[in-house]
């Protein structure tokens, strides 16, 4: 009876506990980003891959356009690549399936060239283009019609103040619009959604699922009125996502790029099956800050893990663990007072 209880009641929580074991307990969060005063060299491997599907309705064409046939050509993105709506002819055809690029040839849309400091974000941060208008009215966000994944590609500018030879215990997203509004505003939604986090690092990638999030789009922090000399609370439409990975996953992480090179560890950041709780039906309407043809900014945080802590916690864990589950075995059976009293007589 007790190793039932043992196995069904005392292990799971051990394992548990052995799984995360070294994870860092600090919730002060590190800038993953360094901060560059010029742009970042135009080869940066940084892009969309996917922007949500096919979003570009008659609606956006009659209400806000893209400004330029640039962001009109990057209103469908697939696997980085921009299934335009004009060449450099003009009007091609509004079959998503053969669009081009304004070139004439694929390309992916690409993000701002620098990385700068938002301190009232608490956060460095990149701009990032948006390729279609945020929604308005009339469901203007066909959100239902596409595949409804939302992914980027993030080179290693975006790491590089991990420090080398580290692993992560978290990283952090921050996704802000970057529109401000009066918090009087109300366009507030409670949304749920899942993530995926894929590192790369050389020709091979290993990735990490089945991250489930539930936040609001409402985004507020202080910005200073110059006007009137003092800081204020704006919202601005936003929120951050959160990986928050294992003990044996940090020490996956660690391994598969070769012992925490983050100088060369690209990420695919990915976000998939929004849904809007307070209007499950109408997801049209939803406010998402990477969703409009202006800018959103990101912002990405780490807490470090020392990899030789966290194995050595693990592994003692795993062997204390292991220990006490072939001792609760072994008393189940009759070989029990055997081995006790032969202990027993070497005392």
């Amino acid at each position: 009876m007790v190793a039932i209880i043992f196995i069904l009641g005392v292990l799971p929580v051990g394992v548990a506990i052995v799984s995360n074991a070294g994870s860092s307990s600090s919730e002060s969060w590190i800038n993953s980003m360094q901060l560059h005063d010029e742009n970042i060299a135009l080869y940066d491997d940084s892009f969309w891959l996917e922007n949500g599907g096919s979003n570009l309705t008659s609606w956006y064409e009659t209400y806000y356009p893209p400004t330029t046939y640039d962001e009109l050509d990057c209103a469908y993105i697939t696997n980085g690549v921009c299934e335009g709506y004009y060449s450099d002819t003009g009007l091609v055809n509004n079959d998503p399936e053969i669009w081009f690029s304004l070139s004439g040839n694929p390309q992916p849309y690409p993000f701002g060239g620098y990385f700068q400091s938002n301190d009232y974000f608490d956060v460095r941060s990149s701009t990032i283009k948006q390729s279609h208008q945020a929604p308005g009215f009339n469901n203007a966000y066909a959100g239902r019609s596409g595949s409804e994944i939302f992914s980027w590609q993030l080179s290693p500018y975006y790491n590089n103040e991990i420090q080398q030879g580290q692993t992560v215990d978290k990283l952090r997203y921050w996704m802000v619009e970057g529109q401000a509004y009066s918090c009087e505003v109300d366009f507030e939604s409670d949304i749920t959604f899942n993530g995926e986090i894929t590192f790369i690092y050389g020709n091979d990638s290993i990735t990490f699922s089945n991250f489930e999030f539930e936040t609001s789009n409402r985004f507020e922090y202080s910005q200073f009125n110059s006007v009137e000399g003092s800081w204020e609370s704006v919202c601005s439409v936003g929120f951050f996502v959160e990986f928050d990975f294992t003990g044996f996953e940090s020490l996956e992480i660690y391994t598969f790029n070769n012992i925490g090179d983050w100088d060369n560890t690209s990420i695919i950041l990915t976000l998939t099956d929004f849904v809007n709780i307070d209007s499950p039906n109408e997801f049209g309407s939803t406010l998402l800050p990477f969703a409009g043809n202006d800018d959103w900014y990101l912002g990405v945080q780490h807490n470090e893990l020392n990899p030789t802590e966290a194995g050595f916690f693990i592994k003692t864990g795993t062997l204390f663990l292991g220990v006490i589950t072939m001792g609760i075995a072994l008393a189940s059976t009759p070989y029990w007072d055997p081995f006790k009293n032969f202990f027993k007589g070497m005392v």
